[in-house]
């Protein structure tokens, strides 16, 4: 994903992969994953063709009063943003996408929609 598709790197916080979803249930196996990108929400990604996976969908949780703030130290300085970190996620047999963030935004329960749900063999809503 570049990151000047969200300017990732100016919004604080971690912005680069973190953990993808082990589930190997039907609904997923074998056609998409799902990874945690931090600042970036969750990733979707089309692996049925695995030598060139493709994203075909993402989620970025909005900020929310909960979510706290990322420090860094630059130059002796200590400069915080308050940014959303997609820490984990999770899938169950039913297709429902599970995401945690680990900046206190809390926990998001997803369905997939569009390309995503098609690949996956979902009924459209």
């Amino acid at each position: 994903m570049p990151e000047a598709s969200g300017k990732f790197c100016e919004r604080g916080g971690r912005f680069a992969a973190h953990s993808s979803n082990e589930d190997m249930s039907p609904v997923f196996y074998k056609k998409l994953s799902f990874i945690a990108f931090f600042n970036a929400g969750v990733r979707v990604i089309d692996v049925r063709d695995p030598f060139q996976p493709k994203e075909v969908g993402h989620f970025i949780p909005p900020i929310t009063e909960a979510t706290d703030k990322r420090c860094i130290r630059i130059d002796g300085q200590q400069r915080c943003k308050v940014a959303v970190q997609t820490n984990n996620v999770e899938t169950d047999d039913r297709g429902l996408i599970y995401i945690v963030d680990r900046a206190n935004t809390g926990l998001h329960i997803l369905e997939l929609t569009g390309e995503a749900k098609a690949i996956a063999g979902q009924p459209p809503n």
